[in-house]
């Protein structure tokens, strides 16, 4: 096998780590929102703030790992372009 074929192995296989990786944070993304939209729905409105403070955390870490998703799907994509054109 040529050195080129096995790159471009290997920027498939990390192509498809990446596409995997953004599924599986996507994922995550989603379950911190519903965790958020939960805290909500049981302690709403408590007088220290605390359901404020943790339903926030959750929706910026939920987006945090949603652009996370992003740039390794953009990562992915990138790659697979590469090795097809290679």
């Amino acid at each position: 096998m040529s050195t080129i074929s096995q790159i471009k192995q290997q920027v498939n296989q990390i192509a498809q780590s990446a596409s995997s990786a953004a599924q599986q944070l996507t994922q995550l993304a989603t379950k911190l929102e519903q965790n958020s939209a939960a805290v909500n729905a049981a302690i709403g409105d408590t007088s220290s703030g605390e359901d404020k403070t943790i339903a926030a955390a959750f929706l910026q870490a939920s987006k945090s790992v949603k652009d996370a998703a992003s740039q390794l799907q953009a990562a992915s994509q990138a790659a697979k372009n590469w090795a097809n054109k290679a």
